[in-house]
């Protein structure tokens, strides 16, 4: 039973689950002969790596070694463990898994604890918004902003009353623990004793995350004057709420987002909610201007496009063109739409019409056309100092395009608008490009090699082999030795084979890998089983490919064990102790002389080519 749920539940899962569906609801995946390729969802890349093998059901990324089946890819998208991709996946294949009996860890408790006390909260500063004279004001102000009751209740918004304790006494009341409303970051300690409402005279935005829970909270302040304290209050970080990794409205979006392969990321609640109330269904808020590594990932999970719509006075912050860098380069197609000076996508909706907004998202314009027209405005061209401004702002942006067509395109216009000749700003840039590729190179081969595992070449070859043969796994089980192995990963792997192969005739690669849970172990198994130089061999090919390798772990095993001996015999004849080194002498030469005699065998049974 992996983890706690019954293998033939596993099993059924696997049966009913296309890797190739799934893989599609995250990426767009184009054909290459056999298999399926795209841009890699775990690394940043522009030319696609990720293959994807319809009759293995197995994905393998050639640029950072990312591995696995249909439950590891769901684990490692949507950050879940083990039983919580089963479920995920069953649902969506309508397979009944019985309720969990394992024993949840203290840290799993502590995240549903802290869930169930955020949902206590957003119903009890949704009740306070619509049901009582203090939450009047705030409602009043939501209506005011076009926001109607449905879509207050489709974003569960709510208001936090001016005093002090009043989320404290309720939760008392309904038995939390003060410990726990702290965790959560519901209420502070008081400078004294006891506590008070972290959010107080405030509209409530509750923040979920992807799969709907209720994370963190977002407050606006109702109050005026010196006193009114920051605009917009946040959640601190807790257990369950990272500002940085969280994307505002994406649990109602992410439907839409996925047929359509588009994003629109706005700044702030009231832009996404505006945005949804008016039909833009895939609209989401970044809870902030600058986007973060983590929200870029997110972004790029879900989405071919994404759509920049920030406030217009935001537009032009550094912080927020590092975030849209940071997107281009994951591979998505990065657009902005301008607003107008002085507007956001919550105003512009209101003045304008949902249908003038939809317009001016679906005019946007790709990030270097945007960036190239706002440094026009900025340098006056027709000065030296202008154009050196200019040129050098460009560069980076040409560098970062999505392909070299595009490049080539923006390069000739630069040239135009700055009256060079475009050679000479071609040789710039291939000089920029070189200076900026050999950190980022070496950081990238730094990178990749956090995921990419090396193994003996003869024990890759072999893996591959038994996967496709039970005749080989059989050769294997009888010719190597425990001391063979240069992984013990590799020998948990092997005796892995075996014990399937005993219990039934055949059985697949993903079927191996649910048993094996370790993420380095899934990657060495993938990688060889996806390996196209391994597989489809002709059976005599197959057989003399695996007794040689046989053969090479053989050796390999008596070129370590002879160094150790020789090591041994070192340091016992520097110590004087020269009775104890004739039996590694005759071990030593008895490895010699049985790998001369039989140089390539193993020497125990029958060879595959009979």
């Amino acid at each position: 039973m992996p983890q706690g749920i019954a293998e033939e539940l596993i099993d059924e899962i696997r049966q009913r689950t296309d890797l190739i569906t799934l893989v599609g609801d995250y990426l767009k995946l184009e054909r290459r002969g056999k298999n399926l390729v795209g841009l890699c969802p775990f690394h940043h890349e522009k030319t696609p790596s990720f293959t994807v093998s319809p009759d293995k059901q197995l994905y393998h990324c050639f640029g950072c070694g990312a591995s696995g089946n249909a439950f590891t890819l769901i684990m490692e998208l949507e950050k879940m463990t083990f039983p919580e991709a089963a479920r995920f996946l069953a649902q969506r294949a309508q397979v009944k898994i019985p309720e969990r009996r394992e024993a949840p860890t203290a840290k799993e408790r502590l995240q549903e604890k802290v869930y169930n006390i955020n949902q206590v909260a957003a119903r009890y500063y949704a009740y306070c918004l619509k049901s009582t004279t203090a939450g009047k004001q705030a409602y009043n102000y939501l209506r005011k902003r076009g926001i109607n009751d449905e879509t207050i209740d489709l974003f569960m918004l709510g208001f936090a009353p001016a005093g002090w304790t009043g989320f404290y006494d309720f939760a008392l009341k309904k038995g939390a623990a003060p410990e726990l409303m702290l965790k959560a970051g519901l209420i502070n300690p008081g400078r004294h004793k006891g506590y008070y409402d972290r959010f107080r005279n405030r509209v409530i935005f509750p923040i979920f995350n992807a799969s709907g829970k209720v994370a963190g909270f977002g407050g606006r302040t109702m109050a005026t004057g010196e006193k009114e304290g920051p605009k917009y209050l946040n959640s601190p970080q807790s257990p369950v709420f990272d500002k940085s990794a969280i994307l505002y409205g994406l649990n109602l979006a992410r439907d839409e987002i996925r047929r359509s392969k588009k994003v629109v990321v706005m700044e702030g609640y009231t832009d996404v909610i505006a945005a949804h109330q008016a039909g833009l269904k895939n609209a989401v808020a970044s809870l902030g201007t600058a986007l973060t590594e983590e929200q870029c990932r997110l972004l790029r999970y879900q989405a071919d496009t994404v759509v920049t719509a920030y406030d217009s006075d935001s537009a032009g912050e550094a912080a927020t063109w590092r975030g849209l860098a940071i997107l281009q380069a994951t591979g998505c197609l990065v657009q902005i739409a301008e607003m107008p000076e002085g507007s956001d996508p919550d105003s512009f909706i209101r003045q304008f019409g949902a249908a003038a907004y939809i317009k001016l998202i679906e005019e946007a314009s790709p990030i270097i056309e945007y960036r190239l027209g706002q440094l026009k405005k900025r340098y006056d061209l027709t000065t030296d100092q202008g154009r050196v401004g200019y040129t050098k702002e460009i560069m980076p942006l040409l560098i970062s395009a999505a392909n070299r067509v595009e490049q080539d395109y923006y390069l000739k216009r630069a040239a135009e608008e700055i009256g060079v000749d475009e050679n000479a700003l071609r040789s710039e840039l291939k000089r920029r490009r070189k200076d900026k590729n050999r950190l980022p190179e070496e950081q990238a081969e730094q990178d990749s090699a956090v995921n990419l595992i090396t193994i003996n070449p003869a024990e890759k070859i072999l893996l591959s082999l038994m996967l496709q043969s039970k005749e080989i796994a059989d050769r294997g089980r009888k010719l190597i030795e425990s001391d063979y192995y240069s992984d013990p990963r590799v020998e948990n792997i092997f005796r892995e084979i075996w014990n399937l192969y005993a219990a039934e005739e055949v059985f697949t690669a993903e079927k191996l890998i649910n048993r094996l849970s370790d993420p380095q172990v899934v990657r060495i198994i993938t990688a060889a089983a996806t390996d196209p130089a391994l597989q489809d061999l002709e059976p005599r090919t197959a057989k003399r490919m695996a007794e040689d390798s046989f053969s090479k772990l053989k050796r390999a095993w008596i070129e370590r064990r002879q160094l150790e001996l020789q090591r041994k015999i070192r340091e016992l004849t520097a110590a004087g102790q020269l009775d104890q080194i004739d039996d590694l002498l005759r071990e030593s030469q008895h490895l010699i002389s049985g790998n001369e005699n039989n140089p390539g065998r193993s020497g125990e049974g029958g060879d595959l080519s009979g």
